[in-house]
């Protein structure tokens, strides 16, 4: 995940594992999210164009995040498989015809539900742009947290007799 680091911030790498709070994934946590929603996507798609109606395993996503130890990956590589997987998933549901995006699915999250290789298209497209904006809250939060820190931090070493 390429993160901007203009002003050469050394707390960059902080900020970006930093959760805002205890039930919110750091910015690195939600990029590990979405590529791995895109993988399995294009893996739910393709058992969908050869089976009739597959019902669909859960993600488990909170625990895939603890057992894939999305904290401890390195940023970079994150956004290189990101990308990657983007267009992976963009390349499988490029080709397909109209009778294959009306191909039925049952999509188990929340609960389970019959849609279609057209739905799991536009819940990619969906969890992309709605998880890209959980990147910038989780970056803007943890940086003022991290600031905070580094703040509270130089008082103490700097005490005012």
């Amino acid at each position: 995940m390429r993160v901007s680091n203009e002003r050469a911030d050394p707390s960059l790498g902080v900020t970006i594992r930093t959760r805002p709070g205890p039930r919110i994934w750091s910015a690195l946590e939600y990029a590990c999210h979405v590529r791995d929603v895109f993988l399995v996507l294009r893996e739910r798609l393709y058992l969908a164009l050869v089976e009739e109606c597959p019902s669909f395993a859960r993600l488990y996503r909170d625990e895939r995040a603890s057992l894939a130890r999305y904290s401890a990956e390195d940023p970079d590589d994150v956004g290189r498989e990101l990308k990657l997987a983007a267009e992976m998933l963009a390349w499988a549901f490029e080709g397909l015809d109209e009778a294959q995006l009306q191909r039925r699915c049952i999509y188990n999250f929340p609960g389970p539900q019959e849609r279609t290789v057209l739905w799991l298209g536009r819940h990619a497209v969906h969890e992309g742009e709605h998880h890209l904006h959980d990147v910038d809250a989780a970056l803007r939060s943890a940086a003022a947290t991290v600031r905070t820190a580094a703040t509270v931090q130089e008082l103490r070493s700097h005490p005012i007799v």
